[in-house]
């Protein structure tokens, strides 16, 4: 009994606490002063790293830019009636690379349609690709010149990049696409990197984001490889989320390496400096015995002080952490800490009231945004798809009926325009109150999206399309009273789409429906509302789509909404 009581003692803890501090106090100092030179010495190895890294960056970027430029300069240099002579076209072209043969595997044109219809030089298979597939295409047709993503040739399957940009006639207007491709080895481009050395084992990527993949490196066994899956490597997840600059690491192999990011001017791509850090710190080895010379010199008071430290502090500390620990764990409620003393430990207790205070108010702010909008304090699509749901379950179970408006604010663009975004949130404030006053009690008005709110009615006379009518009468007459703004009177309309069910359909279909009935309102003239027809298979009311006789006609002046 004496010995299991000497045991759990805190007094038979503490002194072997303090022995265990007294023991490896000179093994902490040893590490603290060893860490501090390693991570020194890392930190000029990093920036030396970033250097590096931020130079080959530069130098490619210099190296895509060139060609870049060159291509826009060759492009705006073509004569407009070349364009419809190929035989003279390609006589040009075969000038222009010859003289100054920047795309290693030289020049090409496609039409309008995105077929290649000549090459210089010519490679097999080429003539007659289609560039029309490839979403940069796209890009280029709208007058864009456009860095494609590393790829493989279709025509000679060797890793190549590809630059294209707009071909125009005498008119001005886009008649075709010239471009140009070298290989990513080519010399003069990405060879450099290949040939480049850092140490050792040190190595140099240059990395494709959107591809996930490495496309150059002094290790040809890395080269048009993917990277590592996510989360195997987290600084290189970093990396291809935006991070730029340095650190230390684990690879996805294990090994610890310091490494630089750089992003490459023009392009999405970044370069990767890379080196063990083993092999970065040739000097903390040496210094290993320097370090170990340290004295080892401590004294009784440590017992003491561990003791009187105990018993002065950390009981009340330890009391508080163990009912914030039960709160933790639900199994009290959430309740201020009690303040013992009004010391460092009551004033910590005192700043976690505190947070646990504001806590349930950013809580409580938090439930709130979720569900509303920020700019009208509506409900949000979340809020209102509950309260879809809840109405539709109570119109089932009490065999009634609800309906639904989608309204589409109608001439919102040109103010918004106009005014700017500032004018155009007060326009919408303003049509959000006067839905409010439209709205009753039972119902739910909603903002969805940029111009349009959702209006769920409930409880309903019989027949509902009549109450439906109502409502989007109402609503449609307080949208287009008149608006001042910077001393200036605007006009707004909506356009309504109805839908109604007895409660068997779903949110979602009724909501669509109702949607298509708003897009019908603005199609037979804006400014009027139109009840979309009974889905199959549910018990609707009898509806006819049609047009509504209310409010159809618009302000003058009023466009697009």
């Amino acid at each position: 009994m004496k010995i299991k009581r000497f045991s759990n003692s805190l007094i038979t803890r503490l002194v072997l606490f303090g022995v265990f501090v007294v023991v490896t106090s000179a093994i902490v100092r040893y590490n603290i002063l060893l860490n501090f030179l390693e991570d020194d010495q890392a930190k000029v190895a990093a920036e030396q790293q970033s250097t590096v890294a931020s130079y080959l960056a530069q130098d490619i970027g210099y190296r895509i830019l060139e060609r870049r430029h060159f291509l826009e300069r060759l492009a705006s240099q073509v004569p407009p009636p070349l364009l419809n002579d190929r035989a003279a076209l390609l006589e040009w072209l075969r000038e222009r690379q010859e003289l100054q043969p920047i795309f290693a595997r030289g020049l090409f044109v496609a039409d309008g349609e995105g077929l290649i219809v000549l090459d210089y030089p010519t490679i097999s298979g080429r003539r007659a690709l289609s560039l029309a597939a490839y979403a940069d295409f796209r890009k280029v047709l709208g007058g864009a010149t456009v860095i494609s993503e590393p790829l493989t040739s279709p025509a000679s399957r060797d890793p190549i990049l590809a630059m294209l940009t707009p071909l125009k006639d005498a008119d001005g207007k886009i008649a075709g696409v010239l471009g140009g491709s070298t290989e990513l080895d080519a010399p003069g481009f990405l060879n450099h990197l290949q040939e480049a050395r850092l140490g050792p084992s040190g190595s140099f990527l240059l990395v494709s984001p959107a591809r996930r993949l490495v496309i150059a490196s002094n290790d040809p066994a890395r080269v048009f490889k993917p990277l590592p899956a996510p989360g195997a490597d987290g600084l290189m997840d970093s990396a291809m989320q935006g991070y730029r600059g340095n650190g230390i690491a684990p690879n996805a192999e294990g090994v610890n390496e310091i490494r630089a990011f750089a992003s490459v001017p023009g392009t999405a791509w970044f370069v990767v400096v890379r080196q063990p850090l083993a092999q970065a710190l040739p000097t903390v080895d040496r210094m290993r015995a320097l370090i170990a010379r340290g004295g080892l010199i401590q004294g009784a008071g440590i017992f003491l002080l561990v003791v009187l430290a105990y018993f002065w502090f950390f009981r009340p500390l330890r009391r508080a952490a163990a009912l914030a620990d039960k709160m933790t764990r639900g199994e009290i409620p959430l309740s201020p800490l009690p303040v013992v003393r009004r010391d460092e430990v009551g004033h910590l207790t005192m700043a976690f009231n505190g947070l646990l205070t504001r806590l349930k108010m950013h809580q409580s702010e938090l439930q709130h945004q979720a569900h509303h909008d920020v700019l009208t304090g509506l409900p949000n699509r979340v809020m209102l798809a509950d309260r879809m749901e809840e109405a539709l379950a109570r119109a089932s179970r009490l065999s009634s009926g609800i309906a639904v408006l989608f309204l589409d604010l109608d001439g919102f663009k040109p103010i918004n325009d106009k005014l700017g975004h500032k004018a155009g949130d007060q326009v919408l404030q303003e049509v959000a109150r006067r839905l409010r006053q439209v709205a009753r009690r039972s119902d739910t008005l909603a903002r969805v999206g940029g111009d349009e709110f959702v209006l769920l009615a409930t409880d309903l006379g019989e027949p509902l399309e009549n109450g439906a009518r109502a409502l989007a009468e109402k609503c449609i007459a307080a949208v287009s009273e008149p608006l001042w703004l910077a001393s200036a009177q605007f006009h707004l309309g909506v356009s309504v789409g109805i839908a109604v069910c007895e409660g068997c359909c779903g949110a979602d279909s009724l909501l669509q429906a109702a949607d298509k009935a708003m897009y019908d309102a603005k199609a037979s003239g804006r400014g009027c509302f139109v009840l979309a027809p009974p889905a199959a298979g549910c018990n609707h009311l009898p509806l006819n789509a049609q047009a509504g006789t209310a409010g159809t006609s618009r302000p003058a002046g009023s466009g697009h909404s």
